[in-house]
């Protein structure tokens, strides 16, 4: 312990931790009656005056940014050179002020033991954890050695960059139109995706589009719902600052419907839960469509003035048919506008020019045989009467009938989800059918009323083409990380030739949290060179040939406003100098570019980078400047009070409008491969790939696993932080009672979770809330927390076909005492 309490500031007063942690313990149920023992002594060494009356004390402006979606705006304070707490800072909507226990420990995140202090280059074998410390400039010049030595000899992509989720920010983080971006593209080296989250926006873009705010509301207008579906989401544990607005909503009158396969904390205040069979999802979204049709509650006004429905769909190829078809000419400009049929002039037209299109029947224009997108979409939902849906989705007909009327009838109704769906390999059917349910009941486009996650993207304002294409450039080639088994051994994607050498990551923690390590530790073997840029010595880094110690986000100046939960842009502003030998990522990017011959892609500091980023009428029109940004700290970056995505029925689609049928379905990654067009047209079920009952490897292993996003770890985040450890000192797996009952596991019991990929050894905790044959797992634990193995050991690297996407829970274990 002397040895962390050397790296932690003894300047921190006791009275006002203890402030912060009773708030914070007052919101966590499972806080022990004294569970700051060893972390808080470190923290609150010495007893001094209250900070309030300290003079010396400075307080800056920043943000908490890793991805939890939070986005917390923070003061930062500073003593002596030294960050000594953090706290709230007010939000100009006090609605959206938040912090969390996360938030509360930066101090030991910048302080750690485990912190990454210089250059380091591997002395012993990978992963051995023999290091030798370099200088900066021999860590630069090997990396651009070797970095444009691959490129020279065996092409651009012989040397890629993968990033994920680390830490959002334009100059040393990620996110859109960030520094990385300028890199890879001025340079032209491969990007490895991580290959995460995908599903959502794979079938909801083809339905909804995608707008600043992805495509929900802003959490404030939650309040003004009548009916929420919190639909593959847990916002108490992974979107903590969000759910307040449920509450807030509840006490208004809102119904409250939670949709999951276990029981978590907001199920506790929802009206209804609907213990759904995990990756069914698209399933009951089909059923509850059919009682919609059945009991005529189909919005159709909705319909034909803003979706697709009433388009005509050609026999021949599955396209809309359009003006061009029919010989028709359209003014230079001018969109080709889909034809419908005029249910009034019994004739057909262009959609603009049509009153009353004709929702349903089939027509031949011209000898061209076509149909509604509304009549094929009727003939999908017809496939799927409730009682099916009951019986795949393994709850009551009449819960489905229930919710359905709710949803339908008590509007506006609100559908918020995030990723729980997403983590199976037919994650995507759920989304499109979700999202095609709510066109059906017209419920977007208003107040109170949205489908989907909302996430502040910030892309109408942000200078994406000045700062991700620098003198030209192109958008540099995407592989998914999951392919380069493949790709390694066979040198191609698709087509294109590609004999990758080595990778720069940054950003991510691939091998701790990237699905089925025991393939991404294979990969690891078979490249030549890996660079490693990161805060601390996680799974990842411990892999590399060269380490590279970057700054902690309170360590550099930044702008913050990508993917978090609330509508604004924060300035993160330098509180303290990087300590040690540490760099910021934008500083590390400008010395390598010049080493790689694209110095002139980074002729300018941080203050100019910043300005570019937002060098835009998009920004201007917002009021959004770096100057008033300055002054202000914190700005807001959404238009509209509240923002309401798609208002007045106008959706960020091709057409304009939301739609129910996917005329022009395409792989996320598209590298040439051949796959069932119709499938993807309209909303469609499938089983996962794997956690299924009927899968005939259900038998050997009978559990499908969740992986819990608790509110201890952003990702692989935070697992350095003692004051953390000790809330949350292990990790355990929850498993229903019966299930437990059968296998004579009691809580605290060590087991064995295990497939043909792998094993992880753990204690057990028997809880109610868990559906039987489910098991709940956390989410971003390191390989050392674990008694034996890794919980991403049993995971699969399986994708759809048309969606690079990791499964993290199309998983089937078994468990066993160990």
């Amino acid at each position: 312990m002397a040895q962390e309490k050397s790296k932690l500031n003894p300047n921190l007063s006791r009275r006002t931790f203890l402030k912060a942690s009773a708030a914070t313990a007052a919101t966590v149920s499972v806080v022990a009656a004294n569970p700051w023992s060893s972390a808080m002594t470190a923290l609150a060494e010495e007893e001094n005056t209250d900070r309030a009356a300290n003079n010396d004390e400075q307080i800056f402006s920043g943000a908490c940014r890793g991805n939890c979606a939070g986005g917390c705006f923070l003061n930062i304070h500073v003593r002596n050179g030294k960050v000594v707490r953090t706290s709230a800072r007010e939000m100009p909507n006090p609605e959206y002020n938040r912090i969390c226990v996360k938030g509360l420990t930066h101090v030991q995140r910048i302080y750690s033991k485990d912190r990454l202090k210089y250059p380091m280059k591997r002395a012993g074998e990978r992963g051995e954890g023999k290091w030798e410390q370099i200088t900066w400039d021999e860590a630069i010049n090997t990396i651009a050695e070797k970095w444009k030595g691959y490129q020279d000899q065996y092409g651009k992509y012989a040397f890629g960059v993968m990033w994920s989720s680390g830490s959002y920010a334009t100059l040393s983080g990620v996110g859109i139109g960030s520094a990385i971006n300028r890199l890879q593209n001025a340079n032209g080296a491969l990007n490895i995706t991580a290959a995460v989250d995908m599903a959502r926006g794979q079938g909801t873009k083809p339905a909804l589009g995608q707008g600043t705010f992805v495509t929900a509301n802003e959490p404030a207008d939650l309040k003004n719902s009548k009916t929420i579906f919190c639909w593959g989401a847990n916002p108490v544990g992974a979107q903590q600052q969000s759910t307040h607005f449920f509450l807030e909503a509840k006490e208004k009158g809102a119904k409250i419907v939670v949709i999951d396969p276990n029981f978590n904390a907001l199920a506790a205040k929802a009206d209804i839960f609907v213990p759904v069979r995990p990756g069914s999802d698209a399933a009951l979204a089909l059923g509850m469509m059919n009682i919609v049709v059945r009991e005529n509650w189909v919005d159709e006004p909705f319909l034909k003035k803003s979706s697709g429905a009433p388009f005509l769909v050609k026999e021949s190829d599955g396209k809309f048919l359009c003006q061009s078809d029919l010989g028709i000419t359209f003014a230079e400009g001018q969109k080709d506008q889909p034809i419908v049929w005029d249910a009034l002039t019994n004739t057909y037209g262009a959609v603009n020019a049509v009153e009353d299109p004709a929702l349903r029947g089939t027509y031949t224009i011209d000898g061209i045989k076509v149909t509604t997108a509304y009549e094929l979409l009727l003939k999908r939902i017809a496939e799927y009467p409730p009682e099916k849906a009951a019986e795949i989705c393994n709850i009551p007909v009449e819960q489905i009938e229930e919710i359905t009327k709710l949803y339908a009838t008590n509007k506006p109704s609100a559908i918020y989800e995030f990723f729980g769906i997403d983590h199976y390999v037919n994650g995507h059917y759920g989304y499109f059918a979700m999202a095609v349910l709510a066109i059906l009941t017209g419920n977007l486009g208003k107040s109170g009323a949205f489908c989907g996650m909302g996430e502040n993207l910030a892309t109408d304002w942000i200078n994406m083409a000045g700062t991700m294409f620098p003198n030209g450039a192109k958008p540099s080639l995407s592989v998914p990380v999951n392919m380069l088994t493949e790709v390694l051994e066979t040198k191609m994607y698709g087509e294109t030739p590609i004999d990758l050498k080595g990778i720069y990551f940054t950003h991510v923690n691939q091998v701790g949290n990237g699905a089925e390590r025991k393939v991404t530790l294979e990969v690891m073997k078979k490249l030549e060179f890996i660079v490693v840029a990161d805060m601390n010595m996680n799974e990842t880094a411990q892999y590399a040939d060269i380490l590279l110690p970057v700054a902690h986000w309170f360590e550099v100046d930044d702008v913050f406003v990508n993917y978090s939960t609330h509508p604004y842009a924060i300035l993160q502003e330098k509180a303290i100098e990087p300590l040690y030998e540490c760099k910021s990522d934008y500083e590390i990017y400008r010395l390598l570019a010049d080493k790689l011959g694209c110095g002139d892609a980074f002729d300018m500091d941080e203050e100019g980078y910043m300005k570019l980023w937002m060098d835009t009428d998009g920004a201007r029109k917002l009021g959004i400047t770096l100057e008033k940004l300055k002054k202000e700290k914190v700005l807001r970056a959404l238009p509209g009070d509240p923002y309401i995505y798609a208002e007045g029925g106008v959706f960020a689609t091709p057409t304009g409008r939301a739609q129910i049928y996917n005329e022009s379905p395409a792989p996320n990654n598209n590298y040439g491969q051949t796959f069932d067009v119709a499938k993807e047209q309209l909303p469609y079920f499938e089983p996962p790939h794997e956690a299924w009952y009927e899968n005939p490897l259900h038998e050997k292993y009978p559990f499908s696993v969740i992986q819990d996003k608790g509110r201890w770890r952003t990702h692989s985040q935070w697992w350095d932080v003692p004051i953390l450890k000790e809330l949350s000192p292990e990790p355990i797996v929850r498993i229903n009672p019966s299930d437990a009952a059968a296998r004579n596991i009691k809580t605290g019991d060590i087991v064995k979770l295990y497939n043909d990929r792998g094993y992880v050894k753990i204690k057990a905790v028997v809880d109610r809330g868990i559906q039987p044959g489910v098991l709940s797992l956390p989410k971003g634990r390191e390989k050392h927390e674990f008694i034996e193995g890794h919980y991403q050991d049993l995971t699969s690297r399986v994708m759809n076909i048309v969606c690079a996407n990791s499964a993290f829970f199309d998983v089937l274990v078994q468990v066993e005492k160990a």
